[in-house]
């Protein structure tokens, strides 16, 4: 259940950065010096929602996880019997961690979720200071032409590049790469964003994350491509342990918002109805 766990957080998390992108170039990305105020608005309300569900994800999360370790020592403590392993209800309190509660008599040495997870963080460097990208608690910076190298205490290293390369029909590529590497040298993730015009003159931004190794390597990129007629395709590539997943396109549409003219549906609507959402909605949001 741990496993699962993960991995239903790791496809969650993969889905709500999607959605945060695709709500900031949606909408309260400019357009021709324009931004829709109802955009704004709509992107404040989504960007909040995201967010109490990516919290509610990691309750669920912990939940199965809980449920999955709970089933466990249940399972040992009643392997043979009641009286084999003088195993009571009582004994539940100590599954689920109630405070003060103790192992059953003879019970092998345990470790608690807390403890668990504070170790794999420590062996998989998930503790790393550097994971902050906080450059102001480095210790040691070193600056080069391209990048700069910041050293933390623990000695994790946060390492940047900034540069050019050339794209796949000769254009210019503009590069930006960030490196993160734990206390023992080993690169924990890398994030690459590349922008760059195509043959038809049309900007095109991507962003590359990438993090563990071998079977347990993850690959995400998205690639956000702007049309001639103002709409936006957005292709995400997922690779899980060298293997590619199917990739996925997404056309967002926009509205173009300018005074003189051009007609604003949802202020329209709301001035014909009467309706701007309910009163927390006005006082958080504002009026359309």
């Amino acid at each position: 259940m741990t496993r699962l766990s993960g991995e239903a957080t790791g496809a969650a998390s993969n889905a709500m950065a999607e959605m945060q992108m695709m709500v900031h170039n949606a909408l309260s990305t400019p357009l021709e010096g324009e931004i829709l105020p109802e955009g704004q608005q709509a992107a404040r309300f989504l960007t909040g929602r995201v967010g109490e569900f990516q919290r509610f994800i990691a309750d669920v999360s912990t939940g199965i996880t809980n449920i999955g370790n709970a089933a466990a020592v249940v399972a040992e403590m009643y392997e043979g019997s009641d009286n084999e392993n003088g195993a009571n209800l009582n004994d539940i309190d100590f599954v689920f961690g109630d405070y003060g509660a103790t192992g059953p008599s003879g019970f092998r040495d345990t470790e608690t979720f807390q403890e668990w997870q504070r170790r794999m963080a420590e062996e998989t460097g998930q503790n790393a200071q550097a994971l902050t990208g906080d450059e102001r608690f480095a210790t040691n910076t070193v600056s080069y032409p391209y990048g700069a190298i910041y050293t933390f205490g623990d000695g994790s290293r946060k390492q940047t590049y900034s540069g050019y390369e050339s794209g796949p029909n000769g254009e210019l590529v503009s590069v930006s790469t960030v490196y993160i590497y734990g206390p023992d040298g080993k690169l924990l993730s890398s994030t690459t964003e590349r922008s760059y015009e195509n043959s038809a003159g049309r900007p095109v931004n991507s962003v590359t994350t990438a993090s563990g190794d071998g079977d347990e390597r993850r690959q995400s990129t998205s690639t956000t491509t702007e049309n001639a007629d103002g709409s936006l395709t957005v292709t995400n590539q997922t690779e899980v342990g060298g293997v590619q997943q199917e990739p996925t396109e997404t056309v967002v549409r926009r509205d173009s918002h300018q005074d003189g003219g051009v007609e604003s549906p949802v202020s329209d609507a709301a001035e014909r109805l009467g309706s701007d959402g309910d009163r927390q909605t006005v006082n958080d949001y504002g009026m359309a």
